[in-house]
Order: C-alpha cells, then structure tokens, then sequence
C-alpha cells in the first residue's frame, strides 16, 4: 500500500520556514538563560568556605567585607569554560572588590606538565615566596607583594596548559596590575592561566601557564588530508559539470554547482582554520574566517532545498521560470547572510556563554565545549536535511501518480530525470547520515564530557561523502556519461534515452562514431 503525504507546502516556503524554527530556538533558549542568574562571572568569584560568616550572611575573607549579594553556593567547578560537578561550597565576588591572581596548585604543590596535575614541590622554601613582578599602567615594572595586591585563585583552570621550556618566548610575560597576563601579544583572563614554580636555568621560578586551545597530532592530520581529498574531488565535479552545458544548463546541474561550491568553500576554510594556530591569527581576522565559513555551510544545506523543491515541482508538472529559480537563489543567500548576522549577534550580546557560538573567543570555529555548535550548526542542518527528504518524499509519490507512458515532464526526458532524481536522493541519504552521526557523536561525546576540538572521524566521513557525491552525482549523471563517451573514450553505443540536441552528432545517423563525425 502507497502512503503519501497531502500538504500544500511550496518549495518557496522552505528557507523561511527554517529561519521561522531557528528564531524560536534562538528565543527559547535566551528565555533559558534569563533565568539562570549568577552574582558574577565565575573568573570573578574566590572559595570564601574558610572565611568567617557574618550575622548579615556577609562574609570576611582576606581582608575584605564581601556582601551577602556577592556570595551564593556553588555545587560545581569551571574548567575549560565547562561547569563540573563538584561539592557544595561558597563563593564570593572577590575579584570585584580587589583585583586577583591565580595559581594551578595549593602551597608547596607545583604543577606536573606531563601528569597533568599537582604534584609536591621539593624546593619547599621557593612555595613560600610570595613577591612577583608586576607591570602598571604607567608602564613601570616592580616587585610586588602578592597579598598586598591581590587576592589568590587557586583554580586549575584548564586542562590542557602551554608548556614549552625550550622556547625563550615562553618566559617572556607581563603581569599587569587587575591581574590580567599578557604573553606574545595576547591577553588572558584570571581563568585563562595560572602560576606555578618552575625550574629554569636549574633555578625555580615562578612561571605562568596559559591554556593551550590549539591541537596539534594525529587527529589534526588525519582530519586535514581526508577533507582535502574531499576538497579535490569536489572541485573536480564542479569543473565537469560547468565544462557540460546540457549540466550547468539545467535546474539540478545549476543546484549542484552552487551547492559544492558552497560546501569546498566551507570546508577549505575549516581545514585552514584547525591547521592555523589561532594565536597567530588577529581576533578580527579570527572572527571573520569562522563566521565566513558557517555563511558557507548554511549555504550550502539551504541550496539542497532549492533542488529537492525543483525536483519536486518538475514531476508535479510545474514549470519554474529562470527568473523565478534566481530570485529563489537570492532569497536563499539572504537568509543565509541572516542566519550568520544573528550567530553574530548571540557571539557579541550578554547572553550565557554556555549558549555562545565561541566564534573568535578561544578556538575560531565553534567551541564544542559549549551548546552553540548545537544550536545553531547542527540543529539548522537537521531542519533544511529534514525538509529536503520531506520534498524528495513528495516527489517519490508524484511520480509514481504519473500515467505509464510519460516521455517528458516539464519538457525534460522522464527517463534521464527520474534517474537524476533517484541518484541525487542516494547522495541526500548520505548527506543526512553524515551529519546526523556528527550531531549524535557530539552530543554522546558532552555526556561523557570528552570534549574533542577534532573528530578525525568527520574527516573520513566528509571523504566518504565526497566519494559518493563523485560516484552518483558525477558518474552516474547520463549527460556526463555521454561527454566522457564522446570527448575521452571516443566510443559510442545505442542508448535507451534520448539525449538533447547538444549531444547529438551532426548528421543523418544518430548513433554515428566520433570519428565518423570528424571526418
């Protein structure tokens, strides 16, 4: 028994009918984050446990009379910018009343760059120093006393810290006077770096750590080679197609085009981005690379629509005028240019960095440490992958309406169309498993907060597309058969279709040689 769906939904319709679902989600979850309130940023508070409680629920800590409004209980900790879970404890405002420093360990505990935790100090009389030096905004450097000027943090911070004790520049840092750091160039907050002793030149020192963002490795590479060959193969089809008119000529070749295009343009860009070290990048040009390839992205997934929804209005008999497929193209950039604006627009406003996009904060891509990935990447692709196969459902059952006998629908051939249909619905299929594995690994992966800035496994799995895209957009595209039949194998044999005027020899017979024709 044939099911299938009677709805009056217009291809038209689609794009805005996505834009309509992603600015609810933007409004659900900015009424989620209203609601989560915090007396400050938690780089801003101290464990004031120790401290002595007042009757007017203030606290005294270090010196200071910290208000019953600065301090609330905290049932977890931030490392990596991630909330864990952790026992129940106060914190206060501190760094609001006086400016901070943070430190990776305890007293007479050091940092262990290869454990990747604290370990004892055996230079005990180094832990108990307690002077650094301190660069002010009058641009004097001096040694100060580190509880006279600031409060202390003792907060690990991040996982993954910059150690490299070979490098010079490495012991080159400016400590200013609120606490922030400054190494190469770059300023980090009191909860992007700690201090710890260190031993240089056989002396201990006390040395900041910053958080190292950038990956290098196995996964870096295996990432890296299998998008690029992913990137190569693209181009390669978008190059064939363009090179055959009856392909960049028609609705579905044109939407392919632009469709690849769109996503080797993304791709490229991401590739760049996970090989470029983002301290070596500027914030603006940082920014600017990530939200240019999200633009591209989006594109790419929202152009599908525009082919799912031509192939639907072909076998529905329905003519769409150039100017018409134009002006849907059009509209399809402007909402991608809009969905960009409001990623930005999230990424610059005082909403809750959980729900952030991270763009140009630490990594120039989206922070999978945060929900924004989700958000605004992955939940948008499963809606403009989710109507294409609603289309693609929608044009299955008008064709299987259609009268036996149909030669042309829309004055196209049936044969060749419907094969172009049952190819592009093998790449779509593939499409939506591709990005639904990323979506579902990445949620998996936040469960078992095992947060990876790079999954190889979506390198090989872009790969894995790509070669599919080859194997039934290109080589089993009748139209690019035939140009490879005429113009490389120089073979001909009888096919069961027939082939626009472009592809037929000049001459009576319509199955002559090429070299019959040449002659």
């Amino acid at each position: 028994m044939k099911i299938c769906i009677n709805m009056k939904l217009l291809p038209i319709d689609l794009p805005t009918f996505v834009l309509a679902l992603f600015s609810l989600c933007i409004v659900v979850v900015s009424a989620a984050a209203a609601d989560h309130k915090e007396p400050c940023n938690y780089s801003d508070t101290v464990n004031i446990t120790d401290g002595l409680r007042l009757k007017d629920g203030s606290y005294s800590f270090e010196g200071l009379l910290i208000s019953h409004n600065l301090t609330a209980a905290y049932n977890y900790k931030v490392v990596d910018g991630i909330q864990h879970s952790a026992p129940k404890h106060m914190r206060g405002c501190v760094c609001h009343l006086k400016s901070c420093i943070t430190f990776c360990c305890p007293p007479k505990l050091h940092y262990n760059e290869s454990l990747q935790n604290c370990s004892a100090n055996e230079e005990h009389t180094y832990s108990r120093q307690m002077h650094i030096d301190v660069k002010f905004y009058t641009g004097i450097e001096d040694k100060v006393n580190i509880n006279d000027k600031f409060i202390v943090r003792y907060e690990f911070g991040c996982k993954n810290k910059y150690v490299d004790l070979k490098n010079d520049r490495f012991w080159e840092w400016d400590l200013f006077e609120n606490g922030t750091l400054q190494r190469e160039g770059k300023l980090y907050s009191t909860d992007e770096y700690c201090f710890t002793p260190l031993q240089f030149k056989k002396v201990w020192t006390l040395m900041p750590l910053t958080c190292q963002r950038y990956q290098r490795g196995f996964r870096v590479w295996i990432y890296a080679i299998c998008t690029s060959v992913a990137i190569l193969i693209n181009t390669g089809i978008i190059v064939i197609f363009i090179a055959i008119k009856d392909i960049r000529n028609s609705n579905y070749g044109e939407g392919l085009i632009f469709h690849l295009f769109s996503l080797t343009i993304a791709l490229a860009l991401l590739v760049y981005l996970y090989l470029k070290n983002p301290l070596n990048l500027t914030e603006t040009a940082c920014r600017n690379v990530g939200f240019l390839a999200y633009f591209f992205l989006m594109l790419s997934f929202l152009i599908l629509n525009i082919i799912s929804g031509s192939f639907w209005a072909t076998f529905s008999q329905t003519i769409i005028h150039s100017w018409l497929l134009k002006l849907f193209y059009g509209l399809t950039i402007a909402l991608a240019f809009i969905l960009k604006y409001l990623v930005k627009t999230i990424q610059d406003s005082q909403i809750a960095r959980h729900f952030k996009p991270g763009i140009g904060d630490d990594f120039c891509w989206f922070d999978v440490r945060l929900w924004g990935i989700l958000l605004y990447v992955y939940i948008p692709i499963f809606l403009t992958t989710a109507l294409s196969l609603f289309c693609i459902v929608r044009t299955y059952c008008n064709i299987h309406d259609l009268p036996n006998g149909v030669q042309t629908v829309c004055g196209k051939d049936f044969k060749i169309t419907k094969y172009h249909f049952y190819s592009y619905c093998v790449y779509m299929l593939a499409v939506a498993s591709v990005w639904m594995r990323e979506m579902f690994a990445y949620i998996f992966a936040r469960q078992r907060e095992q947060y990876f800035v790079i999954d190889f496994w979506s390198g090989i799995c872009i790969l894995i597309l790509s070669i599919i895209g080859f194997l039934f957009l290109l080589c089993s595209n009748r139209f690019a058969q035939q140009w490879w039949t005429i113009y490389v194998s120089k073979k001909r044999k009888s096919p069961d279709y027939t082939l626009p005027p472009s592809f037929r020899p000049r001459g009576s017979n319509r199955y002559e040689t090429y070299s019959e024709r040449r002659q």
